[in-house]
């Protein structure tokens, strides 16, 4: 029997690989899921169109800016259930940081940005595998996740590895801002700057009408029709097969290992189990992964470095408004990815996201203009508004320190921010580079509503246990395997030697898929 913990994206990759290759697999989790009052509400306002639902419902289902403009979590069909803590888990002490991790059925799956794309070469140079090692895992796992976007220029970069692609319909100001950019695409190229339709994991189109996208624009909050992929759908599929054992409720704590056997020592329902297997992979997100491997090797007050790709949030004003983007029929998520690789910033791939209106960002000015919103001209302002979520690379940006400590109540995983002047010059750059392509993009980045952001914020982070070819204390092997270990195989992003710009699910999945059939290859090998 081969144990995998957690129904995030990577438990549920290295799950799926493992029952390909004819194992048997049983899953262990602690599983949270959305209450029954809003799973109901949600499945009520999937069958009718945006403009039949009600205000309760809408208000109820969505998130709410604080009262400084802050969103303070992105919640799920208003649920903050994705980050509920597990009981009985090691307590995470965050302090002042904004991360979290997550105990719920599909893990951060339930509240990601649904962003895909793969890593690129020249962004992992220090690890002991290359892209190409990966390839026939990142086409694996597209096949179990839905891929909307374009053949276009950043194909140049990042490798399809899927030929089956929903064609995502862009807002109207996403298009102007391509057809821009594309007229420009000589000048930009000589700069740096590649770009595309944003990759999305979401299946916009369906069997049927109420089984595709509406353009409701509640993407932010949740899909009523649950079409922005989740984990969540192949656990549901692999328990459909009849080939995945599921146990829900279950917290592991530590793994140890005797001979041929690995065992999980967890709770359910506060009380204490064990199981005992072949093999353990562990994929229960960075932070309680870190958690569960400092208890097992009994590193208490031993600090481990979280790596983190720096998170930062700008406006850029378009020189040409587009009309009516409050009242457009779309989808809210990434509209279109911009990538710079230019010396003077970094060595590294700068990746842009960048999102088009949407009714936070509709709440975020209401709430700077007060009562001069009511007699503001919304296209002057809303029609050439744009925001872009960028990332830098882990070796310019901050990190994380985590410390398994002892306490009263027992361990405490405490994690401080450690931030990085480095990171905040590299932004700058950014910035100032953006303002020199303005004639090409014919847009304005306002370089004083820049923000950036603590270490973590970005969710993308890792590296506590990162992988070696020849691994010491505190790495791993390129199986995910500690250092000293030999069963028990790490599979999320608490193995990556560094973390790129570029968005981080899809690699994730990809290396947890390679770990778990290149691991079942090593019992097949035995065996014979």
């Amino acid at each position: 029997m081969y144990y995998v913990i957690g129904s995030g994206p990577a438990g549920i990759a290295a799950a799926a690989a493992l029952i390909s290759a004819g194992s048997e697999v049983t899953l262990l989790d602690v599983g949270i899921e959305l209450d029954e009052e809003r799973e109901v509400r949600r499945q009520r306002m999937a069958t009718r169109d945006a403009s039949e639902w009600t205000e309760e419902e809408i208000s109820s289902s969505r998130a709410h800016l604080e009262i400084n403009g802050e969103l303070e979590a992105k919640l799920c069909h208003g649920s903050d259930h994705a980050y509920k803590p597990a009981p009985s888990a090691t307590r995470i002490d965050y302090g002042s940081l904004a991360v979290r991790s997550s105990a719920a059925k599909g893990g951060l799956s339930n509240v990601w940005g649904a962003a895909l794309l793969p890593f690129h070469q020249n962004d992992t140079l220090d690890w002991p595998i290359t892209m190409s090692d990966l390839s026939d895992s990142y086409r694996a796992v597209l096949q179990l996740i839905p891929v909307a976007g374009m053949q276009d220029d950043l194909r140049r970069l990042f490798p399809l590895y899927t030929e089956r692609l929903h064609r995502p319909r862009i807002s109207a100001q996403a298009e102007s801002l391509l057809a821009d950019l594309t007229r420009n695409r000589a000048e930009l190229s000589r700069c740096g700057v590649t770009f595309g339709s944003a990759r999305l994991a979401v299946r916009f189109s369906g069997a049927s009408p109420s089984d595709s996208c509406n353009f409701c624009g509640h993407c932010m909050h949740g899909c009523p029709r649950d079409l922005i992929y989740s984990s969540r759908h192949t656990l549901s599929e692999l328990l459909a097969s009849g080939k995945l054992k599921y146990v829900p409720k279950v917290v592991a704590q530590m793994i140890s290992e005797q001979g041929s056997r690995v065992t999980v020592m967890a709770s359910v329902n506060g009380c204490p189990v064990q199981f005992s297997g072949e093999r353990v992979f562990i994929g229960a997100g960075v932070f309680n992964s870190t958690a569960i491997l400092l208890r097992s090797l009994g590193w208490h007050d031993r600090p481990v470095q979280i790596s983190d790709s720096q998170y930062f949030v700008f406006p850029l004003l378009r020189v040409r408004a587009s009309s009516h983007v409050d009242k457009e029929r779309l989808h809210t998520l990434a509209q279109v990815f911009l990538e710079i690789l230019a010396p003077a910033i970094s060595p590294y791939l700068v990746h842009l996201q960048i999102y088009g209106f949407n009714d936070l960002l509709a709440d975020l000015v209401k709430l700077r203009l007060k009562a001069l919103w009511k007699f503001f001209p919304r296209d002057a302002l809303l029609g050439r508004l744009l925001v872009v979520q960028g990332f830098l690379h882990s070796g310019h940006s901050g990190h994380i320190t985590a410390t398994l400590r002892r306490s009263a109540e027992g361990s405490v995983l405490r994690l401080e921010p450690v931030e990085s002047s480095d990171a905040r010059d590299r932004v700058g750059r950014v910035i100032q580079h953006m303002r020199r392509l303005s004639k090409s993009t014919r847009a304005v980045p306002l370089a004083s509503a820049l923000r950036i952001m603590q270490p973590g914020r970005s969710f993308h982070c890792g590296g506590s246990f990162p992988m070696s070819r020849s691994p010491h204390d505190g790495q791993t092997d390129i199986l995910g395997r500690p250092f000293g270990l030999n069963r028990t195989h790490v599979i999320d992003a608490t193995v990556f030697p560094s973390i790129p710009a570029t968005t981080i699910t899809q690699t994730v999945m990809a290396n947890a898929y390679r770990i778990a059939s290149q691991s079942v290859g090593l019992d097949q090998f035995h065996q014979v």
